[in-house]
């Protein structure tokens, strides 16, 4: 769901409003992030984000408000926000939302005492993003009531979700001392959210303190960030981008568009990628690195994406044209992975059924057909009990078990549809000996 913004700020035009994103999330409940900017020459605090939904015809549908996540702005300064649209029942019918803030005057400029000193990042097969933080207390006094923020960004800039966590210094408080360091441990579970980041920011603040913002690089689906710097460990590139020199080869964004214009943009294809994409990185860097130095592997790579390539542009045409004929973009994906999955196995996988079809002359599948159709049945109930009562864990099961058994039926079949072959040739080379070689 996408809505309209038209910015406010109070009397004085203290507040200007930056990196806006909203969503639904699985309850029904709108969500609207961004930062909020202190435009005044004082430093202001208590500043609360108000937010008015409004329906199509510009009606009033309901008011909430937030306090933005920093306790104090100094004049230049912004905070990360999040204001939620709390009626489910009337969530379909905003269109539009304004925003506007209030806060008041402090005495005096904030101390930028706390240092963010490191952090490490990694988002899990459930789509949950952990942060693990330590920041440093650099003043004379303790920080009381410490806090770090992260605010996740997407490829636009947009904040996509707002993590916090308090500091784990002194057992029993959030509290860390003077001269000291403290652990923070944030774990964002926005799972639709989370796969859209691309990089991250950290904040420590404080009764007393706050720190200076400091920018990560995100880390992909099974990758860690690295400590104490604004980079990811060494992951190599998709092993398309090193078959094809740049992630800006036409080859590549292919695959991009399939993955971001069609399987991202549902709870179906979205799960399937969470899980995917934690197998996936398991092992890719390093055949990207390989593959770096291997000309031969590179263009045996490039090889094996061509037909993978005709694949998704065949199967890219099946999801438009569900798409065209039904309003339900799960149920397109659902069979858009189908015939994806099923292409995939009888391309790559095929002559080596046939060949074991040929090689086997005795091959039986009889007893394979019954564990696969239960297969079926299992992954397609798990996918719609999952779509109604939104269960990622289980939606990625669901998803995960109907690829597997989209290509082990096309295997079967390549080896049952071969097998059928050379019995039929067999059996007229035995009524026509003069025909066999």
């Amino acid at each position: 769901m996408f809505f309209g913004l038209h910015q406010e700020a109070n009397s004085e035009d203290a507040f200007s409003f930056h990196n806006q994103s909203s969503f639904v999330d699985e309850t029904n409940i709108i969500h609207v992030l961004g930062e909020v900017k202190n435009e005044s020459n004082s430093t202001l605090r208590e500043i609360v984000v108000k937010a008015s939904f409004y329906d199509a015809n510009n009606n009033l549908l309901g008011e909430y408000q937030r306090t933005a996540e920093l306790r104090m702005l100094n004049p230049g300064e912004s905070s990360p926000f999040e204001v939620m649209y709390l009626d489910q029942k009337t969530a379909d019918r905003v269109a539009d939302y304004k925003l506007s803030a209030a806060g008041q005057q402090a005495p005096g400029l904030k101390e930028k005492q706390l240092e963010i000193v490191s952090s490490t990042s990694r988002l899990d097969v459930l789509g949950t993003y952990y942060i693990n933080a330590v920041a440093r207390n650099q003043g004379q006094e303790d920080a009381m009531n410490a806090i770090i923020i992260a605010t996740l960004y997407d490829k636009n800039d947009k904040v996509v979700a707002i993590g916090r966590a308090l500091a784990e210094a002194v057992p029993g408080t959030s509290e860390i001392p003077a001269g000291s360091e403290a652990a923070f441990g944030i774990a964002i579970t926005e799972r639709l959210q989370t796969q859209k980041t691309v990089k991250y920011s950290l904040v420590a603040d404080s009764d007393q303190y706050s720190s200076n913002v400091v920018l990560y690089k995100a880390a992909g689906p099974g990758v860690t960030s690295s400590p104490g710097g604004n980079q990811t460990q060494p992951s190599g590139c998709l092993i398309a981008t090193a078959a094809f020199g740049s992630d800006l080869s036409p080859q590549v964004q292919r695959l991009r568009v399939f993955r971001d214009g069609i399987a991202m943009q549902t709870f179906a294809g979205s799960s399937f990628m969470n899980l995917f994409n934690a197998w996936y990185y398991s092992f890719s860097p390093v055949v990207a690195e390989y593959e770096r130095g291997s000309p031969w592997f590179q263009e045996a790579v490039k090889f094996s994406v061509y037909p993978l390539l005709g694949i998704l542009e065949i199967t890219t045409l099946v999801h438009d044209e569900i798409s065209n004929r039904s309003d339900s973009s799960e149920s397109a994906v659902v069979v858009t992975g189908i015939a994806a999955s099923f292409l995939i196995g009888m391309l790559y996988l095929g002559p080596v059924a046939a060949l074991a079809a040929i090689v086997r002359k005795d091959l039986s599948l009889s007893g394979f057909w019954i564990p696969l159709a239960c297969s079926w049945i299992t992954s397609l109930t798990a996918i719609s009990i999952s779509a109604v009562a939104l269960l990622p864990e289980l939606m990625m099961f669901g998803s995960g078990l109907l690829v597997m058994t989209s290509i082990t039926s096309a295997f079967m079949l390549a080896a049952a549809g071969m097998s059928r072959l050379r019995i039929v040739l067999f059996s007229r080379n035995q009524q026509f000996p003069l025909l066999s070689p």
